[in-house]
């Protein structure tokens, strides 16, 4: 049903556009930025088929210079239909946008995808302001977030509930709200998404020792790289802790 609404709603878009803008252009980085381009398509165009009809052809069908636009188009045979092509487009197309919003993998996306994706968006340096994927007027601008987010992805094979303590630092709302807790003794960093209506509770922990639980996601040495927050806990600093003498009082001792 899902793959059906992709092509269902409004105009087919059968290419697929990468602005590039920066001063100049290396050469070995425009190809590169097109043979990236072209795995996604291709991988996704293959996961979509399963191997059941033939794969589209795509083809460079306008490049301009300036800030560089390449277009890379599927082209339509009589075992291939326009709404086939459309729905490969589409998919590539909702799939960045995911990517560059959130840790979490694109229905049709193989690791390749993903890997190219993650290299597409590591083009921008020095000589590259800018990079925007997309079909018609729709562009999706890639920054780092995807990077970041194509690693969590790759990297953390294993999930599980269960609890993670450290002191809760760096709040990030730039796109799906998290923060960042860190180990009192390795130092390492966990990465924790939240629902934005917990946004007060957790600037209030801002600084403090807290134990969240949720889906951990980790790597195959056990380092966990991130929580989906269900339920946190704010330890007290250690001035609000209870003195000897009061946790006499609490069990009933004299002085």
């Amino acid at each position: 049903m899902e793959r059906q609404k992709l092509v269902q709603s409004g105009e087919l878009h059968t290419s697929l556009t990468v602005d590039i803008d920066g001063s100049l252009l290396p050469f070995d980085k425009f190809r590169k930025a097109q043979e990236e381009l072209a795995n996604i398509l291709h991988e996704v165009d293959q996961n979509l088929g399963e191997k059941k009809r033939p794969s589209v052809n795509w083809v460079v069908s306008s490049v301009t210079s300036g800030s560089v636009h390449l277009t890379i188009e599927g082209v339509a045979t009589d075992r291939v239909a326009m709404a086939t092509i459309a729905e490969v487009v589409t998919t590539v197309e909702k799939g960045i946008a995911t990517l560059e919003e959130y840790p979490k993998r694109p229905p049709f996306f193989s690791d390749r995808a993903l890997a190219s994706a993650k290299c597409l968006a590591s083009l921008i340096g020095e000589d590259i302001l800018t990079i925007q994927v997309g079909s018609n007027s729709t562009r999706v601008n890639l920054t780092q977030h995807l990077v970041a987010n194509v690693d969590e992805i790759i990297t953390a094979h294993y999930k599980s509930f269960g609890s993670v303590e450290g002191v809760l630092k760096a709040i990030d709302l730039s796109r799906k709200p998290l923060f960042r807790i860190y180990d009192l003794l390795t130092g390492k960093g966990v990465k924790c998404h939240f629902i934005p209506e917990r946004i007060d509770f957790i600037k209030d922990a801002l600084g403090k020792r807290v134990s969240v639980y949720g889906l951990i996601r980790s790597r195959e040495d056990g380092q966990k790289v991130s929580v989906e927050v269900e339920d946190m806990e704010v330890f007290p600093i250690e001035t609000q802790l209870p003195s000897i003498k009061d946790i006499i009082g609490i069990l009933g001792g004299k002085d």
